[in-house]
């Protein structure tokens, strides 16, 4: 079955194996006191003056019972938030159900289709799809109800293990919007789970917040949590606040610009949806004039993404479909030049072998801001519209045979352009 290495069944199937932990951990709680529980049960005991032998056992089971009392009288507003707490996990755990369910549902389809003939795999396969659409259109409840279930409770381990994972798959599949809102959400809440910091920061960073990024950051540093994307992240800080204040006030006017001073636009439709893109023409007209030519002479239409690596890129424009392909000429690169723009999430790049001024349909997409590539490759666009979708295009290594089915372009098409005819500078 081609669909099961598509990106979110393995999300699918790695929550399935997370909840047969979580439904193993909620059962036994339900039959013994918790952690936190018996931890304060010890406290109480530890904190409780040693018997005296020659003391009236009547006093000190009236000095006890009324400490218990005194601990049992809620602080006013405390009912409230407690049938506040309630209710959101309440909402959480009805979400959680039908979660739950289509889980069991997948993995009954997954090992019928072991032994299924042809027939009976054809019928299994469109059921599985259905299953992947029940699940998508139920996870952003579920995370929303779990945020609020978290932030009411503050302690619900559960709830926030099952966020955690969350996060750790928003990182896992370049989801950096979600995972930075999510990683928020639950430092404000009081996550003390130091890796928490190290996730945040990465998606700070990668959504151009780079002031939280570097106190995130920094703190994962320094709690000796800090992973390898986050520990490069934290060196380029410093740069790439410069280079935002400078893309930022460029954005600023471009978005201003009426008329012929407007920036072109293009959609890409993939089999994995829409995004819109906006083209830096000001800085690099060659290759934009190239990819708007290109478009309308409907080179791209049915490609596919051929070479897309996690936490990197998006690579297409292979009529050839394995990165040795272009449209039978070269043009220019434009990134030596010093106005040129640099590498952000979801910039648009042209692809070119080692060699300068080889470029030709060969473009690539990036899920986080590549340092590396400035001045290297030309930047001449950014998705302004879909960069979920960006997300959601199937990882293909080129170098790895894995049988992938790669993601398609479906078509590409021109929203709006200047008045000027648009063509490839071609390298003489």
């Amino acid at each position: 079955m081609t669909s099961w290495s598509t990106y979110r069944n393995v999300l699918f199937l790695s929550f399935a194996m997370f909840w047969i932990g979580i439904g193993s951990a909620i059962a036994q709680e339900k039959k013994e006191p918790s952690k936190a529980d018996a931890s304060k049960a010890d406290a109480s005991k530890a904190d409780a003056p040693k018997t005296d032998a020659k003391a009236d056992p009547s006093q000190a089971d009236a000095k006890s019972k009324a400490k218990k009392d005194e601990k049992a009288a809620p602080a006013p507003g405390d009912s409230k938030d407690v049938s506040a707490a309630k209710g959101s996990s309440a909402e959480f755990n009805a979400k959680l159900e039908e979660w739950k369910t289509v889980l069991k549902e997948m993995r009954t389809v997954q090992q019928q289709h072991l032994t299924a003939d042809a027939a009976q795999a054809k019928d299994l396969e469109k059921k599985w799809r259905e299953l992947i659409a029940q699940g998508e259109a139920i996870l952003p409840q579920l995370r929303a109800a779990g945020v609020k279930a978290y932030a009411a409770s503050k302690d619900d381990r559960n709830i926030e293990r099952f966020l955690i994972q969350i996060l750790n798959d928003d990182i896992a599949h370049d989801q950096y919007e979600a995972a930075a809102a999510l990683g928020k959400a639950l430092l404000d809440a009081g996550c003390e789970d130091k890796k928490v910091l190290d996730h945040a920061g990465v998606a700070a960073f990668c959504t151009n917040d780079f002031d939280s990024a570097e106190k995130y950051l920094t703190d994962a540093q320094n709690a000796g949590a800090i992973g390898e994307a986050g520990g490069k992240f934290l060196q380029l800080i410093p740069d790439y606040k410069e280079f935002w204040k400078i893309e930022k006030d460029l954005r600023a006017k471009e978005s201003e610009a009426k008329g012929e001073a407007e920036l072109p636009r293009v959609k890409i439709s993939t089999s994995k949806g829409d995004m819109v893109i906006e083209l830096f023409e000001n800085e690099a007209p060659g290759a934009v004039g190239n990819f708007i030519s290109l478009i309308e002479k409907k080179f791209y239409d049915g490609l596919t993404f051929h070479r897309v690596l996690p936490g990197f890129m998006v690579q297409g424009g292979c009529p050839k479909g394995d990165g040795t392909g272009g449209p039978g000429y070269n043009i220019y690169c434009e990134c030596y030049q010093p106005n040129h723009r640099k590498h952000f999430r979801g910039t648009l790049s042209m692809a070119h072998a080692v060699a300068r001024d080889t470029g030709g349909s060969q473009f690539f997409l990036t899920f986080v801001p590549t340092a590396h590539l400035n001045g290297v490759h030309t930047a001449f666009g950014r998705v302004i519209e879909g960069m979920d979708v960006l997300g959601r295009i199937q990882r293909v290594d080129p170098e790895e045979k894995s049988g992938v089915e790669p993601d398609k372009i479906v078509k590409m098409e021109v929203l709006r352009k200047r008045s000027h005819e648009y063509a490839p500078n071609k390298v003489q």
